[in-house]
């Protein structure tokens, strides 16, 4: 059950990334206040700050059950997750240095889980 918040927190953290992303490449967003105000409520940008404010009261639960010298750098196995999909589904690049970096913090996270 503890993994399963540690998950569920990253997995709403990712999909609420997903959709903030989504939802300013589809805005015009700029720097005025109707331009933020609008980005700010439109579907995407809503529902991005709203997975991941879901999944900063389920990061409570699992700070609970984790130490944070344990579950904060666990919580960095979504920057490997975001790097794939920003790949699949927003055409980034995907470098090599990218795909070194995401190794490194595999094997780190391997490494603090032992």
């Amino acid at each position: 059950m503890n993994y399963l918040l540690l998950a569920g927190s990253m997995i709403l953290a990712i999909a609420g990334q997903l959709f903030l992303k989504g939802g300013v490449m589809a805005s015009s967003l700029s720097l005025n206040f109707n331009s933020i105000i609008t980005t700010l409520f439109s579907p995407k940008v809503f529902l991005g700050f709203t997975l991941y404010g879901i999944s900063s009261i389920i990061w409570l639960f699992a700070l609970k059950k984790f130490p944070l010298s344990v579950a904060y750098p666990a919580l960095s196995m979504t920057y490997i997750v975001v790097v794939l999909f920003s790949y699949l589904l927003f055409k980034e690049p995907l470098t090599a240095n990218k795909i070194i970096g995401m190794l490194l913090i595999v094997g780190g996270v391997f490494i603090l889980f032992r």
